[in-house]
């Protein structure tokens, strides 16, 4: 059954950790295994049975458009808004406002999960749930490159999150660190009501940047009573922000890749196109 969630996926940013090549390309069209992330973050969603997605782009994304189009060949329903400016990441949500009024998922432009179907869980835990965001986390040992959470575990994956801390260091990590010597960072995957909209604009500007950060609206929504729930994936989180997570989601997909299979989707996938 489709559901009536929409798909927000923001793809603006210029990506520079991925210089050279997001020079010339937009980094959500690098290729793992002959499929541009993109797709594979369409697929994401899809596989939630969220067919109507947004996808926020900007300066040199055009090449994000031609080829994901209006969504008809992916059996999903696309339409493009524009960012003038990349001001963080909880900007680049709070373009969506004037178009989403019911429920909605994030998934970043460059990155998705393995297996695809864990998005069902995070689905599953904010519907029943309903706080104003819940959050896909992932185990990581060296918590200084992601926004990190504090989270109670009221079941054996899911619980409420208390608070939370963006790119910390080590000192400011401590208090994070659960039980199995872990910190629970966030993943690029996200759903919402509305309502974060509030948070966002409300939300503290980063001291440093200026950026508004999604961390910071969420943050400011728990500290006003507002709950917040997160969802410890059972998988991959993939990331291709930066050269090491490229090479190292491209070997892991070539180790387990049935090749005859992958080349069969995309040569039916061209076919389809080509008959147009």
């Amino acid at each position: 059954m489709v559901s009536n969630i929409i798909g927000l996926v923001p793809a603006a940013g210029m990506g520079k950790r991925l210089y050279p090549f997001s020079r010339a390309v937009p980094k959500e069209m690098y290729p793992i295994l002959g499929k541009p992330v993109i797709e594979h973050v369409v697929e994401n969603l899809k596989m939630g049975n969220i067919r109507k997605i947004f996808m926020i782009v900007g300066h040199k994304k055009s090449a994000i458009m031609d080829y994901i189009g209006d969504g008809r060949h992916y059996d999903v329903d696309v339409a493009y808004i524009f960012q003038l400016e990349q001001l963080g990441l909880g900007h680049a949500i709070l373009q969506g406002e004037n178009w989403i009024n019911s429920t909605f998922v994030t998934l970043l432009g460059d990155s998705f999960l393995e297996p695809k179907h864990e998005i069902n869980q995070l689905i599953k835990l904010h519907r029943r749930e309903r706080p104003v965001a819940t959050l896909m986390v992932f185990e990581v040992s060296d918590p200084t490159g992601y926004g990190i959470v504090e989270l109670d575990l009221g079941g054996e994956n899911y619980g409420v999150i208390k608070r939370m801390i963006e790119k910390p260091t080590l000192k400011e990590a401590e208090s994070y660190l659960s039980s199995d010597g872990n910190y629970y960072a966030i993943c690029g995957l996200y759903a919402f009501e509305p309502l974060i909209f509030d948070y966002i604009k409300k939300a503290p500007l980063h001291k440093k940047s200026g950026e508004v950060h999604i961390t910071n609206a969420i943050q400011l929504a728990i500290s006003e009573g507002e709950k917040v729930m997160g969802r410890i994936l059972k998988g991959e989180y993939i990331d291709i922000g930066k050269w090491h997570t490229v090479l190292a989601a491209e070997k892991k997909f070539l180790d387990r890749c049935d090749i005859a299979k992958h080349i069969e989707e995309r040569e039916n996938m061209r076919m389809r196109m080509s008959d147009e």
